[in-house]
């Protein structure tokens, strides 16, 4: 007997959660932290004080959060999208630790 799919089991759907979730709570942390200053000069300042990268991975951490619910709705298509996500993020924080 298979399984009925889902229109949300895809590993895009997971892809996409996987590289908007880091950045949606990037921005809220920018909105609820300071409204005076403007972005860009936001995100020079933490790569200034070499704290980007460390926020960065914070946000990436929620990831971790949507994995497990995708694989608690047995979305395992879409959780391989999250995995992927998160380790292209990884990749990139490998990168700017290295320069």
């Amino acid at each position: 007997m298979q399984r009925q799919k889902n229109k949300l089991d895809h590993i895009g759907v997971g892809l996409l959660t996987g590289f908007l979730l880091p950045v949606i709570i990037f921005l809220i942390v920018y909105k609820v932290e300071d409204k005076e200053v403007s972005f860009i000069e936001y995100v020079n300042s933490l790569w200034r004080l070499q704290a980007l990268v460390k926020l960065g991975s914070l946000c990436v951490f929620a990831n971790v959060a949507v994995f497990w619910i995708y694989l608690q709705l047995k979305f395992e298509k879409a959780a391989r999208g999250v995995l992927g996500a998160t380790i292209l993020y990884a990749f990139v924080v490998l990168i700017s630790r290295a320069f």
